[in-house]
């Protein structure tokens, strides 16, 4: 599976690069036709940087002791020939780790100490600053030594009670001490082939963890690309199963309904000497049935499998053992939905807005044609006739002369207008709006020490944001309605052809507050008894929920402002070249009275001038063939396809 998934990752990658490489050469042909403005230019350095920055993220979530560690050593680490992530029976990741690759230091483990918990500061802000963190140090050339290194993910150590309640850990009732994780957070770097082409994988430890860390919860989680959560086969759904399912999981598949996927693992647990294959495969099916009606998902969402004898039989080089622990199919689903999935969400944030501005580029450079041809064959009538011509000439000078001064007349009103429509929309949204609301909401739940009291909070601080965005969403639309119609009248009164580009859609920023709402909902159900008890979580609870509902509202007021420069923007270009082909009729006018040599040197100019256009717009649909998405197999490199066969 490694090299099936390295292959996808390599395509994918590959396809990033064509992706990055064609707007690169976009940006120089706008140089180059003179057609580059700082608001187009910035947003293509930002489809670039997306398309540099953009990683998989893979979350894996479980309670304790159901093979999620094992797991991941079975699909991603089998290579190393060692148990490279401690999995063994009994011995459980006590802490949040996430496995990728900095190019920028040598390989690393960092622990973040669990009692940073008692500040509210999110872990994010930590990974800021390394001194923070235990550093220790990985040789990669020693799976040995990554293996005992690793093993202080394992690490416990006991607190008073009260400490251990303030960390969101309380243990049984009347114990003095509680044993908790040593760590709240890990962070583990090395050069692992499918880490350095952008995997990220995030492995969360159990319940508690999740309903004690409302960054996990609320912002990792719901990040990831793909989770797969995970269920033991002997067991199947077991109450805490169903507990983490309700406030942790299922909200996820609404946000990414193709990258969840529920593995039924330890399947070797069900096997027995004195039963037949059918009879286990039998068994296995109805546990397999029995999990996808508890959850309400289809059967083709389960995997039943063994990591186990997966890994086992990877490390041994043993087929029939592999082929036994069924782990292929999650392979094929990771390889083929998943990254698919990732494909088509750059495809529409990233691609189809540059098509849009190519789209415009190119009705731009063929009007260009258009005027350079025609200017070429009004010069030619009149070197070849002269009297007759000028005087026609002129008078179509006089009527492109007023039919400009309307159209730019017309442009500055309409752009007032919109201009107009847009502040009072950015006034909607402005985030110190938000802010004010989120504060009241805070200072609600935080002053509060009962459950009701941090639900009345929570409704405020919401209630408050929607009707916010409901307010936004009615300026939006009264916004796209007035740029419609003025797009419609200079296509009906001046003839122009200049097509919208993207317009600015309020509905993602209304799903992702709506998702955010049930989240943090379902989390502050899940962590109630700890939310009334410890002032220190319930406040980054609240802090987290109040960052994630400001950032979206940002998001959308830097939308909003991208959009109220670029959505006139084709309009805007038309109208100059409609200035530019003017003043070249002008010139052809005022050669006509130098004689006939100044004559023929416009016309050759004329000719350049449109041979230089076609060149120009042929080099474009060039970058458009190859902005369009090419088959897998056409990206991956002859030694990859040798590899895969």
């Amino acid at each position: 599976m490694v090299r099936q998934f390295d292959n996808e990752l390599r395509s994918y990658d590959l396809w990033k690069q064509q992706a990055a490489s064609s707007i690169h050469a976009y940006q120089e042909w706008l140089d180059d036709a003179g057609l580059s403005d700082t608001d187009i230019e910035m947003e293509l350095i930002k489809n670039l940087r997306l398309l540099d920055k953009n990683n998989i993220t893979i979350a894996f979530a479980a309670e304790f002791s159901r093979g999620k560690t094992e797991l991941i050593n079975a699909l991603f680490f089998s290579s190393t020939g060692v148990r490279l992530l401690p999995s063994s029976p009994g011995r459980t990741t006590m802490c949040p780790t996430e496995l990728f690759y900095d190019a920028n230091e040598a390989p690393y483990l960092r622990l973040l100490d669990i009692k940073t918990r008692l500040s509210d500061k999110p872990i994010e802000s930590f990974k800021k600053d390394p001194k923070k963190w235990t550093h220790v140090e990985l040789d990669c050339d020693s799976p040995e030594q990554m293996q005992e290194a690793f093993q202080a993910l394992l690490k416990t150590k006991l607190v008073d009670a009260d400490i251990a309640e303030k960390l969101g850990l309380p243990g049984k009732p009347g114990e003095t001490e509680v044993e908790v994780p040593c760590w709240r957070h890990a962070m583990i770097s090395f050069p692992h082939p499918l880490l350095e082409r952008g995997l990220t994988v995030l492995d969360t430890p159990g319940l508690n963890a999740l309903g004690s860390e409302p960054e996990l919860t609320l912002s990792m989680l719901p990040s990831a690309q793909a989770m797969f959560f995970v269920l033991a086969a002997d067991t199947g759904v077991t109450q805490s199963d169903m507990d983490m399912w309700n406030h942790h999981i299922r909200a996820y598949k609404s946000k990414h309904p193709n990258g969840l996927a529920v593995v039924l693992n330890k399947i070797d647990t069900l096997q027995d000497d004195l039963m037949s294959d059918d009879e286990v495969s039998a068994l296995i099916h109805k546990q397999t049935r029995e999990t996808a009606k508890l959850l309400d998902l289809d059967e083709q969402s389960i995997f039943p499998l063994s990591a186990k004898q997966a890994l086992v039989g990877k490390i041994k080089k043993d087929k029939k053992m592999i082929e036994d622990s069924r782990l292929s199919s999650l392979e094929n689903f990771l390889s083929e939905r998943v990254m698919s999935s990732q494909r088509d969400i750059m495809q529409s944030s990233v691609i189809d807005g540059t098509l849009d501005r190519i789209g415009g580029s190119r009705s731009l450079i063929e009007n260009r044609i258009h005027n350079a041809s025609t200017q070429y064959d009004e010069l030619a009538s009149i070197h070849n006739k002269s009297e007759e011509v000028t005087a026609e000439l002129i008078f179509k000078s006089r009527l492109e002369q007023t039919a400009y001064n309307k159209n730019l007349t017309h442009l500055k009103t309409s752009r007032h207008l919109f201009n107009t429509q847009v502040a009072e929309l950015l006034h909607q949204i402005n985030p110190a709006r938000v802010k004010s609301i989120v504060e009241e909401g805070s200072a609600k739940m935080i002053s509060s020490w009962t459950s009701v009291g941090i639900r009345d909070g929570m409704k405020r601080t919401f209630d408050g944001l929607n009707t916010l965005l409901n307010e936004t969403i009615t300026q939006t639309y009264s916004s796209v309605k007035l740029l419609d119609a003025i797009y419609k009248r200079f296509k009906d009164e001046h003839a122009f052809k200049s097509e919208q580009g993207t317009v600015f859609k309020i509905d993602n920023y209304q799903q992702e507050l709506e998702q955010l709402l049930e989240e943090g909902i379902e989390f502050s159900h899940s962590s109630m008894a700890a939310l009334t008890e410890q002032n220190t979580l319930a406040k980054r609870f609240v802090n987290t929920v109040g960052r994630k509902a400001t950032t979206i509202f940002e998001d959308a007021y830097l939308d909003v402002k991208k959009w109220q420069t670029a959505a006139l923007a084709p309009l805007i270009a038309e109208v100059n070249e409609q200035k530019a082909s003017m003043e070249g009729r002008l010139d052809n006018l005022r050669s006509v009275a130098e004689g006939k040599d100044a004559l023929e040197d416009k016309m050759s100019e004329a000719k350049e001038l449109e041979t230089l256009a076609k060149e120009q717009l042929k080099v474009l649909l060039d970058i458009v063939e190859s902005l369009e998405v090419p088959a897998a197999d056409e990206l991956e490199t002859p030694a990859a396809k040798e590899a895969a066969s």
